[in-house]
């Protein structure tokens, strides 16, 4: 016979009944699907962006003091050929870096509409299930309000 003492403990919680409304029941897989998708999603390629606007504001503010004369005279011949490799160099790289976060901005979107695609693909599922019993297809009204 067991005479040791049980212990109850009690955190305070209040646990609330889940509410009740229609659902779409979907494969494990799918699911999977799903989820590796969202999870595989990154943020905007703000890196990629902000390296290449601080470049070209390099190659923008180094152009301008060439052309303002700056770098005229005879002794600073090698300091203007200098400075127009670094408004080219930085031109160019500034240029890439936007090109990438564009492409990179497209591949994210992507990738969300591919989940939101396999989203439609279920509900049409149901939604098709449903107007062969005759029954009518309710519109999705969103999440459910809390309070």
């Amino acid at each position: 016979m067991n005479t040791q003492p049980t212990i109850q403990m009690s955190q305070g919680l209040e646990v609330i009944q889940p509410r009740s409304g229609k659902a779409y029941p979907i494969p494990c897989d799918e699911w999977l699907l799903l989820k590796g998708n969202i999870s595989g999603a990154a943020f905007e390629p703000w890196l990629c962006l902000t390296i290449g606007s601080l470049l070209l504001g390099a190659a923008v503010t180094t152009v301008i003091s060439i052309l303002l004369g700056a770098f005229d005279g005879a002794t600073q011949h090698d300091s203007r050929i200098a400075a127009w490799a670094v408004f080219a160099t930085t031109l160019i790289t500034g240029a890439v870096c936007l090109y990438f976060a564009g492409k990179e901005r497209q591949v994210v979107r992507k990738r969300m509409s591919d989940v939101v695609a396999q989203m439609s693909v279920i509900e049409r599922r149901y939604e098709q299930a449903l107007q062969k019993d005759g029954q009518a297809v309710p519109p999705y009204a969103g999440p459910p309000s809390s309070g």
